[in-house]
């Protein structure tokens, strides 16, 4: 469908050629007399975006060596005294032009093509003429290649007058908007649409973009708009915006939040319109650990400019970037905050050779892609004052661009960036938990490293701060007074340049050093070396700060793998994987265990193992050996490789030994994938801490949680002397559904470890699980009463946060137990169950509903559990997608459902022959309420 010709309401005859022919126009030679056109391509490309149907295409009447003028009828200037006209074809200024002329034929301004047949608008300010009579002419003494030009659209006093500020920009995005889904480029007054997953939710009310709140003292960077790092970019149409081609800058401020790996060698995106294969268009962007960089192709070539690692971005903080292409000088220039920082020869005759594809802020035009889903080289942080300049400028032009901004700030200082995580993003969110752990924003595995520290608990957790998958892995942080209110404070630890650990900050543990200074200890990733996994140590910029919120890596690292280590006669290490320590200190000794895996010397994996180092300052450390090894072949879901080994204490024996739980993750880098993320296995035994011997009371490895989701082990004791273990509860569901979600999995409740009077392993939540109770009991249920009347007071109560403690007696039933997430049919419902002919705890999710899950049968789990007097007591924890149960105080039942329906909320207990004796029912709260 052709465009409108806005042309139409001057007072110009025949601006835009809408008649098909010259009508209103005159000629002189032969190059303009049978050029009008409705062609909307050339042919050999496309296109040429004319303004409405026909338009003077300086080709097509007799190609490029004919010459002659065309030339309007004389008008007269009105309205703001602006023309304006597209233009396009070849770049010659003083044989190839379009002109203003006075009626005599006097030249007041001109324009000359760019070598591409796409138009683009040249305007110019005539205010000094009005009211004169004025001619357009185009002008063709040109011959040979890209020997036309092209003309449509002329507008005569309908432009607005320029703002002085923009003169000389072809694009410029100020942000300034603070809401809604598009953003004005103030040159062509356009809205640009802005990309962000919740403009279209999924799982939750529809939300825009996050923009930030103006302040005033925060200058021309009020109101800025917050890229998340993997679903907000601003697209602008390849013809949009004319950029030319020979010389420009771009220049904006960023706050980059975080730094991504750089898959593929390609930085995350500022602003860029590029095809780098074709070595065409331009790209600013900033790479790994904030170096940035400017690259421009000419068609034969890509010139690309880095900063050095001195003029590196840093995260969180503000920084003004300008990169000025400046081919008649032969030169790429990158300043920084006012200040070159870079440059780099260029041939004088290099021309930038645009791509045909649209320009992108905050997204790479040919990003790599991880899981098949999510788009990288993305940028994360705050962007505002986007401006691309038609020329280069000047040294001087750029450190006044940088000044004149600058003086717009309270006390001309570069404010603050105000870009902290927003957990209200996820508002309505209709699974994500709103009082088990989770991230603020995106990805989080297994919480780690948990430690007390005067009074106040820190909580690390594995945390990729640019999108809901597994990459950019740093340490996320939090802490709180109560264990189950938590406030989120900045990432800890994140992958540095120049450090032990510049590819990845992977899972770890903390301990007190000689001083009682807090230490972490963490999985250093350094793709350079073989393994990249090593032990790295950061200490407490301020100790004194009860926040503990910056971190300083140690310099080298203080344990690695080496080939050679001695795991048994006949046996080698698994070389390659070694990770996740866990530390503790008894006497004067800190004790470190990794977890690896144990080989034959023909290379058959024996299983996983827990290696065993001491030291006496915690970055010296001698090896000892394995703790403990697992046998794959005998119990094939205890892995070919033990991952966050956790190894605590849980009381004294009657000889008066020290007893412990070994608790484990089983890894299979040999697979099979199926066991992958479900499990963690435990062994209790004593632990001889001078001899530093191991005897687990049996070899059989034994589950803790039968649901499949129960994963992550991390731990530590309090001052309360109780040992805590933290967990990750896998969500499981699709990539496609955590792009959608915009987060991925969260932790389980933490619980308490005990040694029960037969030796075995207890644990139950914490006790400060009841802070989370809002109001009174929905139900309060304190003597025996048979199912049907429990079920009449059930039928009231609906919710997918809450707290429900239940006694049971079995009696005759042969199956009975809880069913929640119910919908009032029955057709939706999680049904937690004990079989008593089987002796079986279990979980029945084939009614759950899957919505979203990566698993299309949820299936039935379930495991052995004794009852005592044929009693069965279950805390149960719903939190929306996640469905928590304690049973007996031995074991548990973690899992996920994700209903379809929005009334499957309700609760109903089973089991015919079977008594209540006792159910509470509570409402939760949030866990940062």
């Amino acid at each position: 469908m052709a465009k409108t010709a806005r042309a139409a309401v001057t007072n110009l005859s025949n601006p835009g050629f809408e008649t098909g022919n010259l009508s209103g126009w005159s000629t002189t030679g032969s190059a303009f007399g049978a050029s009008v056109s409705d062609d909307p391509g050339w042919g050999w490309g496309c296109c040429f975006n004319q303004a409405g149907t026909y338009h003077l295409w300086g080709f097509a009447g007799a190609g490029d060596d004919a010459t002659g003028t065309v030339t309007s009828e004389p008008f007269t200037l009105t309205g703001t005294g602006m023309v304006s006209a597209l233009v396009s074809g070849g770049r010659n200024e003083a044989q190839l032009y379009v002109a203003l002329t006075t009626s005599d034929g006097t030249v007041l301004h001109k324009a000359t093509g760019t070598d591409d047949e796409a138009y683009r608008r040249v305007t110019w300010d005539a205010r000094d003429h009005l009211g004169e009579q004025l001619r357009i002419t185009a002008v063709d003494r040109a011959a040979g290649g890209w020997g036309h030009i092209n003309l449509d659209d002329v507008r005569v006093g309908v432009d607005k007058a320029p703002d002085t500020a923009q003169q000389g920009l072809a694009a410029y995005w100020d942000f300034a908007e603070g809401r809604g889904t598009t953003t004005t480029e103030r040159i062509s007054q356009a809205a640009d649409p802005i990309s962000y997953v919740f403009n279209d939710a999924v799982y939750k009310p529809d939300s825009a973009p996050l923009w930030r709140t103006g302040r005033e003292d925060e200058g021309v960077l009020s109101g800025a708009l917050l890229f998340d790092g993997y679903s907000t970019w601003v697209t602008r149409a390849a013809s949009q915006t004319q950029i030319p081609t020979d010389g420009m800058t771009v220049e904006g401020w960023v706050a980059p939040r975080a730094f991504e790996w750089g898959d593929e060698g390609k930085p995350s995106a500022i602003v860029n319109q590029q095809d780098k294969g074709a070595r065409r268009g331009f790209s600013l962007g900033v790479g790994r650990h904030g170096v940035w960089e400017f690259g421009v192709g000419t068609g034969d070539a890509w010139y690309e400019l880095k900063v050095p690692r001195a003029a590196a971005l840093a995260a969180g903080k503000w920084a003004h970037l300008a990169a000025v292409f400046a081919p008649g000088e032969g030169a790429i220039r990158l300043f920084l905050n006012g200040t070159q920082v870079a440059q780099t020869a260029i041939p004088t005759t290099a021309r930038l050779a645009k791509a045909d594809v649209p320009l992108i802020i905050g997204r790479h035009n040919q990003p790599a892609i991880i899981n098949g889903t999510f788009a990288v080289n993305m940028f994360n942080g705050l962007i505002d004052e986007v401006k691309v300049h038609t020329g280069p400028l000047t040294p001087a032009a750029v450190r006044a661009s940088h000044d004149k901004d600058l003086a717009t700030f309270g006390g001309g200082s570069i404010p603050a960036a105000r870009m902290a995580m927003d957990r209200a993003r996820y508002d309505g969110d209709r699974y994500r938990p709103g009082y088990h752990f989770t991230a603020p924003n995106h990805w989080m595995n297994e919480p780690h490293a948990p430690i007390q520290v005067n009074g106040t608990y820190h909580l690390f957790y594995q945390h990729n701060s640019h999108g809901p998958y597994w990459h950019n892995i740093g340490w996320g942080h939090a802490v709180s007074k109560d264990l189950v209110h938590w406030r989120d404070l900045p990432d800890a630890l994140v992958p540095t340049a120049d450090s032990v650990a510049p590819d990845g900050v992977w899972s770890g543990d903390s301990t007190l050093d000689e001083n009682g200074v807090p230490v972490l200890l963490f999985t250093a990733g350094n793709d350079a070396q073989r393994p990249n996994q090593a032990t790295g140590l950061a200490r407490p910029v301020d100790p004194s700060d009860p926040d503990l919120v910056e971190w300083k890596m140690h310099p080298t690292l203080v344990t690695s793998q080496t080939a050679d280590l001695n795991v048994g006669a006949g046996r080698k290490v698994r070389f390659g994987d070694f990770r996740d320590p866990f530390v503790w200190k008894e006497g004067d000794t800190w004790f470190q265990l990794m977890g690896s895996g144990v080989q034959t010397t023909s290379g058959t994996d024996v299983g996983g193992t827990a290696l065993l180092y001491t030291s006496k300052n915690l970055t010296d450390w001698t090896y000892s050996g394995p703790l403990m090894t697992g046998d794959v072949a005998a119990h094939p879901k205890t892995g070919q490789v033990w991952e966050l080994p956790t190894f605590l204490p849980i009381g004294k024996d009657a000889q008066g030994r020290q007893r412990r739980a070994l608790l484990v993750n089983p890894a299979f880098p040999a697979g099979p994938g199926e066991y992958s993320s479900k499990y963690v296995y435990y062994w209790v035994g004593t632990w001889d801490a001078g001899a530093r011997r191991w005897t687990p009371d049996t070899t059989e490895p034994k589950l803790m949680d039968y649901g499949d989701h129960f994963t992550g082990p991390s731990g530590t004791v309090d001052d309360k002397g109780r040992s805590l273990v933290f967990s990750i509860a896998q969500d499981r569901r699709t990539e496609r559904a955590h792009y959608d979600a915009g987060w991925a999995h969260n932790a389980g409740l933490p619980i308490e470890l005990s040694m029960r009077p037969d030796g075995d392993l207890g644990f139950r939540p914490v006790e400060e699980v009841s802070r989370l109770h809002t109001g009174a009991p929905l139900v309060d249920i304190t003597a025996p009463t048979s199912i049907n009347d429990v079920n009449s007071r059930l039928a009231a109560v609906k919710g997918d946060m809450l707290h429900i403690k239940l006694t049971m007696k079995r009696g005759s039933a042969g199956t009975f137990g809880l069913d929640v997430l119910r919908s009032p049919g029955d057709e939706e419902r999680t049904r937690l169950f004990y079989d008593g002919p089987a002796g079986q705890l279990g979980v029945d999710r084939t009614r759950s509903g899957n919505n979203s899950s990566s698993e299309p049968d949820l299936g039935i789990q379930k495991g052995p559990l004794t009852l005592s007097d044929g009693t069965l007591t279950l805390d149960v924890f719903l939190d929306r997608s996640m469905v928590e149960a304690y049973a007996n105080g031995h074991k548990s039942l973690t899992t996920r459902a994700y209903p379809f329906r929005q009334d499957s909320l309700g609760l109903r207990l089973f089991g015919d022959g079977s008594t209540v004796t006792s159910m509470t029912v509570w409402k939760m709260g949030g866990l940062t309420d």
